[in-house]
């Protein structure tokens, strides 16, 4: 037996650029779009789309020693650098990916042949009678419309299937046309016309009477017939046969192509709006399987209705400019579109100092387009410019013709500017990470801070609790509603996004607008998890003379007697000595608070929390309610308390409660009638699951950075001083870019060019960046709350079977009991009554 030949050995790929790739893309977005991979001089190598940004490139990198082939191994030989691109969809991934191969030819791209790629909608408004079809090419000179392009014929004719039944066209490839003689045909019909024979297509009561409904029909011609006149499509209601003239050509562009060009032009809501109408009608029909029908057939069409924005049908040259300043610097992202395919995105970091968007496009206008060699004839631009009249008449003398400057409010540009706001936003942020990337920068700027902050040594991990403010700062609540907080992190002067944490502000009520007080609730809440070593406390409260323990039965009585002497304060009902904590200065009680559970509902409770007088105002109460809760290893705990105390609790981790559980419920309605108050207390919750130890908020930072001026430093000193910590802490007001430090009514001074600074100010605009998107996904929950919502035991998983079943709302209110208890039990069938 010959010995088998050895497996060839794998050569390991050399470039020195792939750590540096692999951290970059560790940041980049999740989102879909195209990428493109250059060489150190900037040529793109090879372009290529993905569902999932993140993923597919690190799919390149992570094993470059599986590597197989001389092509992969020469690629990622080569490999220096990458751009992204994010769409909105994967469909305009790869129509985009499409175009820029054919435009840019990377050396390792197979290039795609021409008039296979896409498939569109064609509609023949040239035609007395238009039919809509698909079609592979798009012919300028023959008169219809083109709509896409679509990726599949599937989804097109998909598409297409549903809008039929809502609007009857025909398909057939006959041509017909109106006689130009009125009345029967004098040539008795024949293959290549009709002679218009009364078909009748509904019967009705009119003024001759039930079943007397008249009906002239047009005469029409009929040319190229391929198909019996009517055909099957008129009997089963699929086309409203104007080959035998039932219809006029105004009546049937009204009844089946206006809805259609409505739709493929972007009017998604109209025909949306006719589903769902029928939807409606179907369920109060009790016609469920109809309704459930529709209900598919809608998510479909939004499904495919999805905006691709990269190629259209219009032909149109254009760039849509915009721009993004972060950290101080300004980027600029132009996509440009030539014959109506986007064919490139041109991303370019500006040098100096920018002071607002619109001021770099007036200066940034003139320079990209100073050779005049490629200016389109529409210009669309993310800010309103002062001089744009002026820029417009230069624009003209370069280009030799009219050029429009526009700032879109609605459709197809607006769509497109988002899209070059999110990618330019996306270049912004992918060029610090690259700056971060390069280890002498972020040591430089740690080094700065050291020596100008006077920092006992260089900070490795600094974090930004930043309250955004709507007075000129950051922005994270809209007119005092969803106001939230958030936390970035950098570690060793590098983003930290796994450590980034948000806060939503449960102190405050809807509407109010207190920038300070949320501030202060953001950083008790981060500081208070730095001190919550309760068995250091402990310590330190025995060193005042404090032990803690259980109630004695000896105590039983003095519980009593406090109980009598504070009836305001803690309710004397079911004392049981053995149910609580108490604090003993030397033998004497000086505080305690029980915990018990109800038996109705399995609730538990913390109840009667006392202080005496003297050792009030020192956090004495909160630490007995703590040692209570570090038993409790999962479930929710209740208190109910005065409304004056809800930030004393929510400092612990309890939040209130809109709808209590019954049993507190009743409490509640209880201690109003006794007390003969409107305003019997709060309901507030602790959720174990939420009061886990997390690691980013048990780490000890070395400096903390507050977005503000010397009001909302102020805030964090005195929170710093209320836990006796002793850490770093600088504000960095946004107006300037000043950076205050506590005691200094001057602010401190940084070159224009720091490190330092650069790196405050990318901590503040992570933190901002960070409060932004947690505001905007509370306020999306709240926008798709449903009138479900408020029954009680209806949870997600039971509200998308019961919407699913019955289609809406509507159709649950219609649906009879026992329809209900096929998917809910008797019990909520009571409760969707009730509520609904």
């Amino acid at each position: 037996m010959r010995p088998r030949a050895p497996a060839p050995k794998q050569s390991r790929i050399k470039n020195d650029y792939l750590a540096n790739l692999r951290r970059r893309i560790a940041q980049s977005p999740q989102s879909p779009g195209i990428y493109r991979w250059k060489d150190e001089h900037g040529t793109v190598l090879y372009v290529g789309k993905a569902k999932n940004l993140r993923n597919r490139l690190r799919s390149y990198v992570t094993d470059t020693k599986s590597a197989q082939g001389p092509w992969k191994q020469s690629f990622l030989e080569q490999i220096a650098d990458f751009e992204v691109t994010v769409t909105n969809t994967e469909l305009e991934a790869l129509i985009f990916e499409t175009n820029l191969i054919k435009e840019l030819k990377p050396k390792y791209n197979v290039l795609m042949k021409d008039g296979k790629n896409y498939i569109y909608a064609r509609v023949t408004v040239q035609d007395p009678y238009p039919r809509v079809e698909a079609a592979r090419r798009i012919d300028p000179r023959d008169g219809a419309k083109y709509f896409g392009p679509m990726s599949t014929g599937g989804e097109l004719w998909t598409m297409l299937t549903i809008l039929r039944k809502l609007f009857p066209f025909r398909t057939c490839h006959m041509s017909i046309e109106p006689s130009s003689t009125p009345g029967p045909s004098s040539d008795g019909g024949g293959e290549n016309s009709h002679n218009g024979t009364f078909l009748p297509l509904s019967s009705g009561e009119g003024a001759g009477g039930r079943g007397n409904n008249i009906h002239i029909p047009l005469q029409v011609i009929c040319i190229h017939k391929d198909r019996p006149t009517p055909c099957l499509d008129y009997h089963i209601g699929a086309c409203s046969a104007p080959c035998i003239g039932l219809k006029t050509p105004e009546e049937y562009r009204r009844e089946s192509i206006d809805g259609v060009l409505r739709f493929l032009k972007g009017d998604y809501q109209s025909v949306e709006d006719l589903l769902k109408i029928k939807m409606q009608q179907a369920s109060l029909e009790k016609k469920f399987e109809v309704a459930a029908q529709l209900r598919d057939q809608l998510l479909s069409l939004q499904r495919m209705g999805e905006k691709q924005l990269v190629t259209d049908t219009s032909g149109e040259d254009s760039d849509t400019i915009a721009v993004a300043v972060l950290s101080g610097r300004a980027d600029v992202c132009v996509l440009q579109r030539r014959n109506g395919r986007l064919i490139g995105d041109s991303c370019f970091s500006l040098s100096g100092r920018a002071q607002s968007a619109s001021e770099v496009l007036e200066q940034f206008i003139p320079q990209y387009y100073e050779d005049g060699l490629d200016i389109p004839e529409l210009i669309v631009v993310s800010e309103g410019l002062a001089d744009a009249p002026v820029l417009a008449e230069w624009l003209k003398s370069k280009r030799g013709g009219k050029v429009r400057l526009l700032l879109p409010e609605r459709g197809r540009k607006s769509h497109l500017l988002q899209l070059a706001e999110k990618n330019v936003q996306e270049k912004a942020r992918q060029r610090e990470l690259k700056w971060e990337t390069e280890k002498r920068n972020t040591e430089n700027a740690l080094k700065e801070l050291q020596e100008v902050l006077r920092l006992p040594a260089i900070p490795h991990r600094i974090e930004c609790p930043a309250l955004s403010r709507i007075e000129g700062y950051d922005i994270s609540h809209l007119g005092g509603t969803e106001t939230v907080g958030s936390m970035s992190v950098a570690i060793q002067g590098k983003a930290g996004s796994d450590q980034y944490r948000s806060f939503t502000i449960r102190t405050m009520k809807e509407g109010e607008v207190d920038d300070y007080r949320a501030l202060r609730e953001v950083l008790t809440r981060r500081l208070r998890r730095l001190t919550e070593d309760l068995p250091e406390e402990e310590k330190r409260w025995k060193e005042k003379g404090i032990t803690f323990g259980r109630a004695l039965k000896k105590e039983q009585k003095i519980i009593e007697e406090t109980h009598a002497k504070h009836p305001a304060d803690i309710s004397n009902d079911g004392i049981d000595r053995r149910d609580y904590f108490v604090a003993r200065e030397r033998s004497t009680i000086v505080a305690f608070a029980r915990f018990v559970a109800c038996p109705e509902g399995k609730i538990r409770i913390v109840r009667s929390v006392w202080v005496a007088g003297r050792w009030r105002g020192q956090r004495l109460g909160q630490f007995l309610v703590r040692k209570i809760l570090r038993g409790i290893k999962k479930g929710k705990i209740y208190v109910h308390a005065k409304s004056s105390l809800e930030e004393y609790y929510a400092e612990i981790g309890f939040r209130c409660v809109i709808t209590p559980p019954k049993v507190l419920q009743e409490k509640l309605e209880r201690t109003a009638r006794e007390q003969h108050t409107d305003a019997p207390g709060i309901i507030m919750m602790w959720d174990a699951a939420q009061n886990r130890i997390d690691p980013s908020l048990s780490s000890r930072p070395d400096l903390l950075v507050i977005d503000g001026g010397k009001g909302q430093l102020g805030v964090a000193v005195d929170v710093l001083h209320s836990f006796h910590l002793s850490i770093p802490v600088i504000g960095l007001a946004k107006r300037e870019e000043e950076v205050f430090l506590p005691g200094r009514s001057d602010p401190v001074t940084f070159p224009a060019d720091s490190p330092a600074k650069f790196l405050l100010m990318r901590l503040r605009d992570e933190a901002h960046r960070f409060a932004n998107r947690h505001r905007e996904r509370r306020g999306t929950k709240h926008a798709k709350a449903s009138a479900l919502d408020a029954v009680p035991g209806i949870g997600e998983k039971t509200k998308r079977e019961l919407l699913k079943h019955f289609g809406s709302v509507a159709g649950i209110r219609e649906a009879s009991d026992d329809q209900l208890r096929e998917i809910v039990g008797p019990m909520l069938v009571r409760q969707v009554r009730k509520y609904l």
